[in-house]
């Protein structure tokens, strides 16, 4: 072995130590999680990121990704209240067990990017349907006009290609009305409506069961098996909740929402119609209010801050994912102890853009971390660094 290879190893094997110790102040930090599971050849890597730091909070090679296993994961985090996660089997049978054994059970989101995804997927098959049988019908038709140039009689030639048209036009039409539905039901999985109202569970669950039946046949049954979920609403629930324990008066707090939900949505403030010449004029007013009244713009920062800590996409994790996956592309054999080691640096490194810049995801999580870059605190003893802990102080 490599003098790098031996000095990899040894690295590796410190930060599997000291994680153990990090992972015993910062796991208790954590309320919210986004967890998946990818795998190196067949086996799984669970994974688990605190969406606000994006601190990667689990990275384990495990045996199995079946519901014990999962649960077992779950209570190591003795704090977790909301779990956000894909529709594996695995995942949702571990919750089902840590909730047997929770005073709280966790609040549980299924992920939005995947069942949009998986909603785009079939449309992108519904509409390739359409442009096949057009072009069929098209094939059919060529020679039969190539024969009418030339003067030829057509007569009894015609049906297959007729039949065709129709069958192409049917599907057309079908197509324009699955559209409709599809654009339709995305709207229930936005925070708000067209309109600008906030979304709730019940609009959205109404809307979904308006159109969620022009969704037809196998291609869309998966998409609608998901958004038939409640876990699919979850994060409805939880903004309307956060938002009703805000210590604002009800007006005020009206206000800040629908200012809010206009600066999300610019383009309800464009058009000649009278409704959106309304909002304009509503949008000066209160961007005046804004930044003269200490009391609106108070009570815009609480929404705002409700609102951007909805987290209702698992796909979070996607990111910590890829970085895996870039490092089993430089080794072979992917062992715990490199799992660990680029965990470590991870969550050490200072973000250089975006609105966590300057702050690595353990400072984000309220972890206090000796001086010194990740390369130094990994030349501690798991002691040393348990001992350097406890003299400091960790943020709430």
């Amino acid at each position: 072995m490599s003098t790098l290879g031996r000095a990899t190893q040894e690295a590796a094997r410190r930060a599997e130590a000291l994680l153990e110790v990090l992972d015993e102040v910062t796991r208790p930090q954590v309320t919210e999680g986004a967890f998946d599971e990818i795998f190196v050849g067949r086996t799984p890597i669970l994974m688990g990121v605190e969406p606000e730091s994006l601190c990667w909070v689990l990275g384990e090679l495990a045996d199995s990704r079946d519901g014990a296993t999962w649960a077992a994961q779950f209570a190591r985090f003795p704090s977790l209240e909301h779990v956000i996660t894909d529709a594996g089997t695995g995942l949702a049978k571990g919750l089902a067990l840590s909730n047997e054994s929770r005073p709280q059970p966790l609040e549980h989101t299924l992920d939005v990017f995947h069942t949009l995804r998986e909603g785009s997927r079939a449309w992108r098959m519904t509409e390739s349907r359409v442009w096949k049988l057009d072009e069929q019908a098209q094939k059919l038709w060529k020679p039969l006009e190539r024969l009418r140039r030339q003067g030829q009689s057509l007569q009894g030639q015609t049906q297959t290609a007729h039949a065709a048209q129709q069958q192409a036009e049917q599907a057309l039409e079908a197509a324009i009305e699955t559209e409709t539905a599809w654009g339709h039901v995305r709207e229930c999985l936005e925070l708000f409506t067209p309109e600008g109202q906030l979304n709730t569970r019940a609009a959205a669950r109404a809307k979904l069961d308006a159109w969620l039946p022009r969704l037809s046949g196998a291609t869309w049954a998966k998409t609608v098996r998901l958004l038939q979920r409640p876990e699919s609403l979850t994060f409805l629930d939880r903004i309307e909740r956060q938002l009703g324990e805000l210590s604002i008066p009800d007006d005020l707090k009206q206000d800040a929402i629908r200012f809010e939900g206009l600066r999300r949505r610019p383009a309800m403030l464009q058009g000649e119609a009278p409704q959106s010449s309304a909002r304009r004029g509503w949008w000066l007013i209160a961007t005046v209010r804004y930044r003269r009244d200490p009391a609106f713009c108070e009570a815009v920062a609480s929404v705002r801050g409700v609102l951007r800590g909805c987290w209702r996409a698992s796909s979070l994790v996607e990111g910590i994912n890829s970085v895996v996956r870039m490092q089993q592309a430089r080794h072979r054999k992917l062992t715990p102890g490199l799992l660990s080691l680029k965990r470590l640096y991870w969550n050490c490194r200072r973000f250089r853009t975006g609105r966590r810049r300057g702050r690595s995801p353990y400072e984000l999580l309220g972890l206090v971390l000796p001086p010194g870059s990740w390369w130094k605190l990994l030349k501690m003893t798991p002691d040393q660094l348990r001992q350097e802990l406890s003299t400091l102080q960790v943020a709430p």
